[in-house]
């Protein structure tokens, strides 16, 4: 059910100069909240796309720098990795050079003394043969093998055997061992 009401003024009431709003004016006022509606709906729009890019952007962003920071470990890694190979060989050398001079140091007698340890460590003892060393390290040589218990080999000085070397001379061949040629063995292994 409809009904229609109409509003009288009492006489005699002044009258606004406008007593109703132009329907041109609702009109304009209807297509400026469609057009505001419109705008609002355009910038929240473009604010979605923005937020979009800037995922997008700090995504890319942060690749970059991981894949960046990831060079830059194995870098390092690799740096450390020389570094330590390098203070390894250079320690090795040291020691070696400290051996060295340690053996280097080692008089006759001891000297004599390690060729025989290593020739007793290398052969077999009951082996009947003879054992060659230089005239003047005839008595060292001699004192050695007492020291050693080693009485089954005959010593015999032989003016052809340098020094520092000893010749263990047997039917099935030589065995010669010289303080250089342990030394070299023992800091040139691969050789």
């Amino acid at each position: 059910m409809l009904c229609r009401c109409t509003i009288e003024l009492p006489k005699g009431a002044p009258r606004a100069s406008r007593i109703l709003i132009p329907r041109d004016e609702l009109l304009n006022w209807e297509q400026a909240d469609q057009l505001l509606s419109r705008a609002d709906a355009q910038a929240n729009e473009l604010i979605r796309q923005a937020e979009k890019k800037c995922e997008v952007l700090l995504e890319t962003a942060s690749l970059e720098v991981w894949q960046r920071a990831d060079a830059q470990f194995k870098q390092w890694a690799h740096e450390r990795q020389m570094m330590c190979e390098s203070l390894e060989r250079y320690a090795t050398s040291l020691t070696n050079q400290a051996i060295r001079c340690l053996l280097d140091e080692a008089v006759p007698p001891q000297r004599l003394s390690a060729l025989i340890k290593q020739l007793l460590a290398s052969q077999v003892q009951e082996v009947d043969a003879t054992l060659l060393c230089h005239p003047d390290e005839y008595e060292e040589m001699k004192q050695c093998l007492a020291n050693y218990k080693a009485t089954f080999w005959k010593l015999q000085p032989d003016e052809t055997i340098p020094t520092q070397t000893i010749v263990l001379h047997t039917d099935e061949g030589d065995f010669r061992i010289s303080w250089r040629s342990m030394l070299d063995t023992f800091f040139n292994p691969g050789k």
